[in-house]
């Protein structure tokens, strides 16, 4: 490929995009429910394990997604700025998108060693995966710090970039077009 830029992503980076977003946003909305609920309530676990599942199943599409996003910048492939934003607004959405990537592997990555070194296991829909045979709680609670702190503000990160494709949208620039992963890929 070229390094020539393109006005819209490529249908792997499109669908990825979309692939990691449903179950991320489910996962995000699972624990809020969860949090929302008083403590002893009946819902609470079921609404954790959601946010669990959910946030396992995310993991395992951000994986490949990195790894594409670091094939796709070594052969040169980009995207070109979107037209009609400022400087200011490509450099927010830039550093946006790595928060974004920084949010969305450290989240399944650190509920995954809680789940996986706390010996409890993975929950994943209507199984569990098995943890580690001899838990470490040292690694599990650091995980869990971890995943804590850094969702407590991440959270933010989701309705930020929505809210700025949605504001794109009504300038009328092409953003959904853009991360459409059902149109064709020529830029």
């Amino acid at each position: 490929m070229s390094g020539v830029a393109k006005t819209t992503y490529s249908i792997a980076a499109s669908t990825f995009h979309w692939a990691v977003a449903i179950p991320m946003i489910g996962s995000i909305g699972s624990v809020l429910k969860c949090q929302s609920l008083p403590k002893g309530h009946p819902d609470k676990g079921k609404w954790m394990y959601r946010h669990k599942s959910l946030g396992l199943l995310s993991g395992m599409i951000v994986a490949p997604r990195v790894a594409y996003r670091v094939m796709a910048r070594l052969s040169a492939y980009r995207v070109q700025p979107l037209v009609g934003s400022a400087e200011w607004e490509h450099k927010a959405g830039s550093a946006g998108h790595a928060l974004l990537y920084a949010f969305m592997t450290v989240m399944p990555a650190t509920g995954i060693a809680m789940g996986y070194y706390g010996g409890k296991g993975l929950p994943f829909f209507y199984t569990t995966i098995g943890g580690a045979s001899t838990p470490n709680g040292g690694i599990a609670k650091q995980a869990f710090q971890i995943h804590k702190q850094v969702g407590t503000y991440g959270k933010y990160l989701v309705p930020i970039h929505a809210g700025a494709a949605v504001q794109h949208y009504f300038r009328g620039q092409a953003i959904f077009r853009r991360i459409n992963p059902f149109r064709a890929s020529r830029g």
